[in-house]
């Protein structure tokens, strides 16, 4: 890695660039965005890590001669990253990328403070000054493989392997219920809580209790290709929640979908070398510029289900279909969505209840 002084690449900017009405610079056709991305994990074959590092890929395919992406992994401690910003900053990085919602805190501190480079926040909340940032709508994707479990199931009984009790995983699981009824009435939605977001033995135990309990399909946040294996052991059904894990997986996984981060990073990166860049916050699901990606499903999979799926997977695109659209009561009977009515965004964002069909309680988080 180069490293450059503030006072260099400031000059350097001057020097190089025109600006836009905004008074932002334009990068001119010479110069390359230089892009900066903190992993707390390590980059593998699989998992959150390796789809975020799918899309600064992604990001280097779209501008091959027009962006320098620098890449740091594993960098697992908070204060770590927030000086490597910093760092990255100074260094005359005009684009920086946090993969993960514990980079949030520190880039709303930091980012008023770096003029010269603009930043961007997987999983944070809401936008702020200098900082935009994106959110998958999971709740898109298991909602239809939802529908998927709910026509396949055998014992009227889904499992759940729950990471913590947050509204990301509860409106996840909740939608995933909604899309099962939708198909199948009678079903139930049993749940396990790992309390933490990748522990393969916890979730593998999890796994065997929920089948135990009677579950014959599988899902889960976190999701991994260690539940699906644990399923498949058990010969039951998995779900590939935000990851197709077919590849290991090769016989029980039912569906699956991705998370696609690429149309952030390229629109976050073309907007900086036009200068037209503002903090904006993007929460996206299904669609050709979404987050959310259907992606394998089992050839054991009966046709008039996947049609099924694809259909629902049009109207959610289209808009004719709300998955929080009430009524919608939570499973200790209390009305939650009255007819007629869909949960605002800012409702759903803070999801604390279970729809109908969902046993147990919250444990505390």
């Amino acid at each position: 890695m180069t490293k450059i002084s503030r006072r260099t690449f400031v000059q350097g900017t001057a020097a190089g660039s025109i600006l836009a009405a905004t008074g932002m610079p334009v990068l001119a056709a010479t110069e390359k965005l230089k892009v900066g991305v903190i992993h707390m994990g390590a980059i593998s074959d699989t998992g959150w890590e390796y789809f975020q590092a799918e899309a600064w890929r992604a990001l280097q395919n779209e501008f091959p001669d027009r962006v320098e992406v620098t890449v740091l992994e594993n960098i697992t401690q908070i204060q770590d990253s927030e000086r490597l910003f910093r760092q990255l900053s100074t260094q005359g990085h005009q684009l920086l990328f946090g993969t993960t919602f514990s980079h949030y805190a520190s880039l709303r501190k930091i980012a008023p403070t770096l003029p010269n480079s603009h930043f961007e926040c997987c999983a944070g909340i809401e936008a702020g000054p200098n900082l935009g940032v994106f959110e998958a709508k999971h709740y898109e994707g298991t909602y239809l493989t939802g529908i998927a479990a709910g026509r396949m199931t055998k014992s009227n009984v889904l499992g759940w392997v729950g990471a913590f009790p947050v509204p990301q995983v509860i409106y996840s699981l909740n939608a995933f219920m909604l899309g099962a009824r939708r198909v199948n009435p009678d079903v139930q939605l049993k749940i396990v809580w790992v309390n933490d977001w990748v522990n393969p033995g916890k979730e593998k135990d999890a796994v065997a209790a929920l089948v135990a309990q009677g579950a014959d399909v599988i899902s889960g946040s976190p999701n991994t290709p260690v539940q699906g294996l644990a399923a498949e052991e058990k010969g039951v059904w998995s779900i590939g929640s935000t990851g197709d894990f077919s590849a290991y997986v090769k016989n029980a996984q039912l569906v699956s979908f991705e998370l696609d981060w690429s149309a952030a990073h390229i629109e976050a990166a073309r907007n900086v070398m036009a200068g037209t860049w503002e903090p904006t916050a993007r929460w996206r699901g299904l669609g050709p510029d979404g987050f959310v990606k259907m992606t394998s499903s089992s050839p054991d999979l009966p046709s008039e289900v996947a049609a099924e799926i694809a259909a629902a997977e049009a109207a959610i695109v289209d808009g004719s279909l709300e998955i929080f659209a009430g009524p919608l009561t939570d499973n200790t009977g209390v009305e939650r969505v009255a007819a007629g009515q869909v949960m605002a965004e800012d409702e759903v964002k803070g999801m604390s209840w279970l729809v109908e069909g969902v046993q147990g309680t919250l444990p505390s988080s």
